[in-house]
């Protein structure tokens, strides 16, 4: 049950990743950053997140449209607190770590809505499947002059072929995935 919950989290993850939030080029201080999902398998919500990840993140909050964002997320790094369910969320007709080891989200526009929040435009790879996605945001700056880059989003796991077989049955594991992030960026140099 939570093992098939656990294999969903990495598209999610992915996408949490690939938002902006600096005025430059910023470093993403991974020890105050995460990456979660919950998945509901049988009607139980089954929680976890992404340990390993990068990101190239370079806003302008003045400029939005020179903006980019490019977020990887290392498939292997899922952790929902319970190793045999990882081991099957990371397996073939999950998430398949071996042929799959990494997802991406590269933006190709980012807008500002006003008062911290903006949206940013791109392509979300999981599995070997593109689809385009919106992913919306907020910003925030830190006493320490970092940023705090915060939003959710949720993915279908049926579009990038994550799970299959039985798991596609009926309610047997949700569809729909959300994924949130709390991405802390070093202050620009």
């Amino acid at each position: 049950m939570s093992l098939s919950l656990k294999m969903m989290a990495p598209a999610l993850l992915s996408a949490l990743l690939a938002f902006p939030a600096a005025a430059a080029n910023r470093t993403l201080v991974p020890a105050k950053s995460e990456i979660s999902f919950s998945v509901k398998q049988m009607g139980v919500a089954v929680s976890g997140q992404f340990k390993r990840y990068s990101a190239q993140i370079d806003l302008d909050a003045a400029k939005p449209k020179a903006s980019s964002a490019e977020v990887t997320v290392e498939i292997a790094s899922l952790d929902t607190g319970d190793g045999d369910a990882d081991a099957i969320a990371l397996d073939t007709p999950w998430l398949n770590k071996i042929g799959f080891p990494k997802a991406t989200f590269k933006s190709s526009a980012v807008r500002a809505l006003g008062g911290g929040k903006f949206e940013a435009d791109g392509t979300l790879s999981i599995r070997g499947k593109s689809r385009q996605l919106t992913v919306p945001f907020t910003t925030q700056d830190q006493a320490d002059k970092s940023t705090l880059v915060t939003g959710q989003f949720s993915i279908k796991r049926a579009d990038f072929g994550i799970g299959g077989g039985e798991w596609n049955e009926g309610d047997l594991v949700a569809n729909e995935v959300p994924v949130k992030f709390r991405l802390t960026l070093a202050p620009a140099p």
